[in-house]
């Protein structure tokens, strides 16, 4: 180990009989080869600075999930704003109706009144009775007033005790002052009762639509002060049925499940994109096999230039056979630790900036230095084994450079554009 560290040294030093022995024997041949695989690993040991980024980037799944969940977030947020601002919008209109009506009533309500006392004290008695039955809510005493001139029918009547919330003496004292007997009353109750059956009857399959109880669908109508009746017409007036509504009304209400139904099918389809090994592990290993993949990776990108530069040294005269030469070739990339750091990935998601920024720039620097000093000893090393001086290997190499990049190309495109003709 000492003796190789010692080998090593001498060869970063340029050293023309260290590198002479070395080519002489298969053994420095091989020695030669072992010190270009291990710098080479060494150097690539920088794709593991990237390790902490590749378990730290979310995972496929992790990033649906982030996304579904900044959906949701921002529906939920632009839900609420739309909420508070209708909320608003309605407070202020609600405010200035209420202030509006109150102005118009301070200015005219006594006017109102007044006229409105006129006419009916000047209207026909069946006309009064009309308007009566209008009004969402009466007293007895109006009662008492209206059907002293036009007497109702039962069904009228037992419309107006409902709404006037009639005791049982005020009931008696309307029936006698009507004429209408407590039968008839009866009769006429139960007439409305068996029409407010058959309007939620016919509601049933709105009902059984938007699953709701008949004591759910009660409360709901007593807070939009309205009956069955009144719903059943205005389904007609619709020109639709209340199991359309009612079809309507339950798809709306379930898309929020239909969407979350979707949102987990596709999630687990996502699921199934990822490696077995799980994600974050498959990382690890594709960093470990591209590690490993350095030295290929490394003398695939110089081998052509290689093989060129070792015909035109022999058509030069170069004396080296082609494991002298490939040889020289391998002793060249003795510096190339310094490309430790080139290999590093963007750390900007790893490291501060100022920090990312310093080791990017130092591992560029460092790989400058190891270029320059690579591209020094592949001339020292082709010269000693072919025999030849400095000037005649820096001839020799920017020949080869030349004719691969610049004249070969050309050839190849004059030769394209001559066959196209």
């Amino acid at each position: 180990m000492k003796n190789a560290l010692r080998t090593y040294s001498q060869i970063l030093q340029l050293r023309s009989d260290t590198i002479h022995t070395l080519l002489q024997s298969d053994q420095g041949i091989a020695f030669a080869v072992k010190l270009f695989l291990i710098v080479s690993l060494v150097a690539g040991l920088g794709m593991w600075l990237g390790l902490p980024s590749a378990l730290r980037t979310p995972t496929l799944v992790e990033r649906f999930d982030g996304v579904v969940e900044d959906v949701r977030e921002t529906v939920t947020a632009i839900t609420a704003a739309v909420q508070s601002a209708a909320a608003a919008i309605e407070g202020r209109i609600e405010e200035a109706v209420t202030t509006a009506s109150a102005e118009f009533d301070r200015r005219f309500g006594g006017v109102i009144a007044q006229a409105s006392a006129l006419l009916d004290r000047f209207a026909n008695p069946q006309t009064r009775l009309q308007r009566l039955l209008q009004r969402p809510a009466v007293t007895i005493r109006e009662v008492e007033e209206v059907v002293a001139q036009a007497p109702p029918t039962p069904a009228q009547l037992s419309l107006l005790l409902t709404r006037a919330g009639a005791s049982a003496a005020e009931t008696q004292r309307l029936l006698r002052l009507t004429g209408v007997t407590e039968a008839e009353l009866a009769a006429a109750r139960a007439a409305e009762q068996a029409q407010r059956t058959a309007a939620r009857a016919e509601l049933q399959p709105l009902l059984d639509q938007l699953e709701m109880s008949q004591q759910e669908f009660d409360a709901l109508l007593a807070q939009l002060s309205t009956t069955p009746e009144q719903v059943n017409a205005w389904i007609k007036a619709l020109s639709t049925t209340p199991a359309a509504v009612g079809s309507l009304l339950a798809r709306l209400k379930a898309t929020p499940e239909r969407l979350n139904e979707l949102v987990a099918q596709a999630r687990t389809e996502v699921t199934k994109i990822e490696p077995a090994l799980g994600e974050r592990p498959s990382r690890v290993i594709r960093l470990g096999g591209a590690w490993l993949a350095s030295p290929l990776h490394y003398a695939a990108n110089w081998m052509l230039f290689v093989l060129a530069l070792l015909l035109v040294a022999k058509s030069m005269g170069g004396r080296a056979t082609v494991n002298q030469h490939l040889g020289a070739v391998a002793l060249s990339t003795a510096p190339s630790l310094l490309f430790l750091f080139a290999y590093a990935p963007d750390m900007s998601n790893v490291l501060s900036a100022p920090s990312a920024a310093a080791l990017h720039y130092t591992g560029r620097i460092l790989a400058l230095i190891g270029v320059l000093w690579c591209g020094v000893l592949l001339l020292k090393a082709v010269g000693v084994a072919h025999g030849f001086g400095m000037w005649k290997s820096i001839g020799v190499t920017l020949l080869t450079w030349v004719g691969l990049y610049i004249v070969t190309p050309l050839a190849v495109a004059l030769a394209t554009g001559f066959l196209v003709r």
